[in-house]
């Protein structure tokens, strides 16, 4: 009897405890979070965190354009004149990074044609020709090694062109070329040719392959502005 009084005494106990805390849970206090919730307050957090840095670069870049116009009007300069003068500057950059302007620069000059070799008896008269696939990996190649602009037989490389093979010619920007092919790259001449005809780099194993690659590293080259159409249809600017 007395051991089931006891049992019943600590069961009420507790009970008690048990409502004192969720009183207090109720009231803000030692609240449970579930490790989602946790995980989900953490990416808002994370992502407000991002949006201020932004809007901190924005805030900077505000403030340094207000100095600059403060200075303008401080020196008595006529501030329409100068926003002229920086509206030109800003096109000028875009229509470069667009490539719809002519651009010129230290960096490579690409020669690749087809092999002249002797074919083994296994082999076919496809494995010597230049293929689209090798000007693609060749472009690659330069992009990773900063090529800032390129042109393929005097077509500017843009984010719209295309590389592709239509029988013994190559289709590119809507054109087609045969061989040989004249890549030029706006660069760090040294390091493009490195990434070219260095261990493991694509030209080496062409020319070990047999076909013909040269590159020569150049102070001054001209690339031509993408003459085409960007065909921009879908897709449309979003608001920051």
């Amino acid at each position: 009897m007395k051991r089931t009084l006891l049992f019943m005494t600590i069961f009420c106990f507790l009970i008690g405890f048990s409502a004192v805390v969720l009183a207090q849970t109720s009231q803000g206090q030692n609240l449970y979070v579930s490790p989602k919730i946790l995980d989900d307050y953490r990416i808002t957090i994370d992502g407000e965190k991002k949006d201020m840095e932004k809007l901190k670069v924005l805030v900077e870049e505000s403030r340094s354009k207000l100095s600059e116009y403060e200075a303008i009007v401080a020196a008595d300069r006529d501030i329409g004149a100068e926003l002229k003068k920086q509206l030109e500057e800003d096109h000028e950059r875009y229509l470069i990074a667009s490539g719809d302007a002519a651009v010129k620069g230290p960096g490579v000059v690409v020669y690749i044609d087809d092999g002249k070799r002797e074919l083994e008896s296994w082999e076919s008269p496809n494995d010597i020709l230049v293929h689209d696939q090798d000007i693609l990996l060749i472009l690659n190649d330069l992009k990773a090694a900063g090529a800032e602009a390129i042109s393929v037989n005097g077509q500017r490389i843009v984010d719209v062109t295309s590389v592709s093979c239509s029988g013994y010619t190559v289709r590119i920007n809507g054109q087609f070329f045969a061989r040989p092919f004249r890549i030029q790259a706006i660069g760090d001449g040294s390091r493009m040719s490195a990434a070219l005809i260095g261990p493991g780099g694509y030209g080496t194993e062409l020319k070990d392959w047999g076909l013909i690659f040269k590159v020569t590293v150049t102070d001054d080259i001209l690339i031509p502005a993408y003459t085409e159409n960007h065909g921009y249809r879908s897709m449309q600017a979003v608001a920051q």
